[in-house]
């Protein structure tokens, strides 16, 4: 009786001690292996909504003629070329015609969709569909020019032959178009100007632009062609991003190769920008482009550009139509270019960028819970800078938000181990937040081997001691 109750003793705690090794044996290689170490699915917040002190709003709608500025123009807007955010607003949602700064959508088209070597015919209808007053390079139907050269017709010289031929390849996908005068070729030709204004219209609603509609490719005066100075904006925004439309559009001349049907004086062309021209009444120092346009509907026109240090502004102009006062004799600078050196001198004066944070600068710290206990503290960097435009003037106070894509070692240093953000006037700014150093997941294997050692030993001896129980039994 003895015998057996010893031996059901035995195998109760032989059989318990080895349910608890394998748990443990389990646990173990589930901490240390790469399936325990997880990016989260749904990252969390690990503090709270950005507190923020005392920004302004964020409304298109809260800056108009309240700031004082002397404005002639009918509609005008100015904008942060880095973030959009309007600065300055008076009448600039309201449906305007943009006459000739349509050519920069017609540019974004051409740059986006041709290489700059590609050769152009110039079709009858192209140039013979220029009104007489229009400006133009005296194109010669049959002739070829680079889209480069014609660009620069387009966005300096303001040329609409330009335009029309420019758009008349698109529209074809290439040279696939007649060049003669007749029934057919005009009606190729509407038509091709038809749906390069269908691509326009296209890119212009990519852009954001919510209150514009373009019938042609140069701005020729048409009711139905029609923008507004906000639309107009985002379109110099988009331009401006373009290295290639700003060289152009910051340059003072050009002078178009002759060809064998042009064989007279060379055909020059100067800026229609008046911003640019130093010793004008009309010079802005910080004016680097963009486009002009004058009809009598649309009155003088312009989306311009100016960069001061590193903060870019874009100013849009419609419907100017007074003189200034005291020009000297010669020059035809009018409010339209006062009108763009007011808002240009009231956004860099009162408007900077602030940094709320700089990249390197440290996030937070994060303690890695698999690591080393004694070296557990993971700081976490930024890595790219973090600055917001600001009043001058303006006191803020902003807490970030800070979450966590990945919480356990291994983590590689210049790991993205998660981001930091800050909202301010109604907008979010982020940076991702990488590691600091290697760090790495504590090894426990030869805590598992001296386990697996004992465990053997163990069960030897009880194995040994079960045997000589049974002989002397």
């Amino acid at each position: 009786m003895k015998k057996q109750i010893y031996e059901y003793k035995f195998t109760y705690y032989y059989k318990k001690l080895l349910k608890i090794s394998l748990l443990f044996l389990i646990l173990i290689i589930l901490l240390t292996s790469n399936a325990f170490s997880y990016a989260i699915d749904e990252p969390s917040y690990v503090q709270s909504e950005a507190s923020v002190g005392t920004p302004s709003e964020n409304n298109n709608d809260y800056i108009s003629n309240s700031e004082g500025l002397d404005i002639y123009a009918e509609a005008c807007i100015l904008i942060d070329e880095k973030s959009g955010e309007v600065l300055y607003n008076k009448n600039g949602f309201e449906k305007m015609y943009p006459a000739s700064t349509t050519k920069l959508v017609t540019a974004i088209l051409v740059l986006e969709k041709c290489n700059l070597d590609d050769m152009v015919n110039v079709s009858h209808y192209a140039v013979a569909s220029v009104p007489a007053t229009y400006s133009n390079m005296n194109l010669i139907p049959s002739e070829s020019f680079s889209v480069k050269d014609l660009l620069y017709c387009l966005l300096i010289g303001s040329a609409n032959d330009a335009a029309f031929v420019l758009a008349e390849y698109i529209a074809n996908g290439g040279n696939n178009y007649a060049l003669d005068s007749s029934i057919d070729a005009k009606n190729k030709f509407n038509e091709s100007i038809a749906k390069f204004s269908d691509m326009m219209n296209e890119k212009s609603a990519e852009i954001g632009c919510t209150n514009t509609h373009f019938v042609n490719p140069n701005g020729i005066q048409n009711e139905n062609h029609y923008s507004t100075a906000h639309d107009l904006s985002l379109i110099g925004q988009y331009a401006y991003k373009n290295p290639t439309l700003m060289a152009i559009v910051d340059d003072m001349s050009f002078s178009l190769p002759n060809t064998q049907l042009y064989t007279s004086d060379i055909r020059t062309c100067k800026s229609t920008n008046p911003l640019l021209y130093n010793g004008r009444k009309s010079f802005y120092e910080y004016a680097n482009g963009m486009k002009t346009g004058y009809t009598d509907a649309a009155g003088s026109c312009i989306v311009a550009s100016a960069k001061k240090d590193d903060f870019s502004l874009i100013a849009v102009v419609l419907n100017s139509k007074k003189n200034y006062s005291e020009i000297p004799e010669g020059e035809t600078d009018t409010s339209r270019e006062a009108d763009c050196k007011t808002l240009f001198d009231y956004g860099f004066n009162n408007y900077s960028y602030q940094d709320l944070n700089t990249a390197g600068n440290i996030g937070t710290t994060v303690k890695i819970i698999n690591a080393d206990p004694r070296n557990n503290n993971l700081d976490l960097l930024l890595k790219d800078n973090i600055n917001v435009l600001v009043k001058k003037d303006e006191v803020f106070d902003i807490t970030p938000n800070i979450l966590f894509y990945k919480m356990l070692a291994p983590i590689a240093k210049g790991e993205t181990v998660g981001c930091i953000s800050y909202k301010f006037n109604g907008k979010t700014y982020t940076s991702d937040l990488v590691a600091a150093r290697d760090v790495y997941s504590v090894s426990y294997m030869n805590f598992i081997i001296a386990l697996f050692c004992i465990f053997i030993i163990m069960l030897l001896i009880m194995i040994v001691y079960t045997k000589r129980k049974k002989k002397k039994s």
